[in-house]
C-alpha cells in the first residue's frame, strides 16, 4: 500500500522527482533531496522513498489519459480509442522525456525494476481499459489488463528510440500490436464492443 495519501503530496513528490531526473543522476537522489525539491520538510514524506517518487510520476501521467474526455471521437471503435488513450499518455510524458529516460537508465538489466515497471504498465492498462468502457476486473479483465500492459510496455520502448517531439516509432509499435490483439482475440478481447456511450449533459 502506498505510503502517501495525500493527492497534493503525491502531486508534489512527482513534481520533485522530474525536477531532480532532469538535472542529475536518477539514481543518486534521496528523500531529503526529493523534499528540498518540492520545498516541503522531508517529514512530510514520511514512509515514502525514491521508488513512491518514481510511482507518483507515473500515476501523473496516468490522470493525464483522461482529461478532456469530451475531446475523443464519439463512436469510434475499442481499437481506436485504446490507441488515442494511450498515445495521451505518451504527450503527457514527451514534456518530461530527458527526466523520464534518466529514471529509467539502467532499469532494463534489473529484473525487479523490469517487473515493476509491468506492474505500472498493467496499473495504466486497467486504467484505460475502464476509460474505454471495458471490464478491467475479475479473470477476463485481468487478462486484458495484462496483455494491455505489456502493449504499452512495448510502446515505451519504442517512445524511448523517438525523435524528442515525434511519435513516429511510438504510433507504429502501438497501432501494430493493438491491431494483432483484435485479430487474435477479437471479441474476448472487447475489440468488437463498441465504447459506453458518455451521458448527455
Amino acid at each position: 500500500m502506498s505510503a502517501l495519501h495525500d493527492p497534493v503530496l503525491r502531486r508534489d513528490l512527482a513534481r520533485a522527482a522530474l525536477s531532480l531526473a532532469a538535472n542529475g543522476a536518477w539514481r543518486e537522489v534521496t528523500l531529503v533531496k526529493l523534499a528540498d525539491a518540492a520545498a516541503r520538510p522531508v517529514a512530510d514524506f514520511y514512509g515514502a522513498s525514491p521508488g513512491e517518487a518514481l510511482d507518483c510520476v507515473e500515476e501523473a501521467f496516468d490522470r493525464a489519459i483522461a482529461d478532456n474526455m469530451d475531446q475523443l471521437t464519439a463512436g469510434q471503435s475499442v481499437r481506436d480509442r485504446l490507441f488515442d488513450l494511450i498515445m495521451r499518455r505518451f504527450e503527457a510524458m514527451e514534456p518530461h522525456r530527458t527526466a523520464v529516460l534518466a529514471m529509467e537508465q539502467g532499469a532494463d538489466r534489473d529484473p525487479t525494476l523490469l517487473a515493476a515497471a509491468h506492474q505500472r504498465h498493467v496499473r495504466c492498462a486497467r486504467w484505460v481499459l475502464a476509460l474505454s468502457g471495458l471490464e478491467a476486473d475479475g479473470m477476463t479483465g485481468n487478462a486484458r489488463a495484462q496483455g494491455l500492459g505489456v502493449i504499452i510496455g512495448q510502446a515505451r520502448a519504442a517512445w524511448r528510440g523517438d525523435e524528442a517531439g515525434d511519435y513516429a516509432k511510438t504510433m507504429a509499435s502501438l497501432d501494430k500490436n493493438l491491431r494483432r490483439a483484435e485479430e487474435m482475440f477479437g471479441r474476448w478481447a472487447g475489440f468488437e464492443a463498441k465504447p459506453k456511450e458518455e451521458p448527455q449533459a
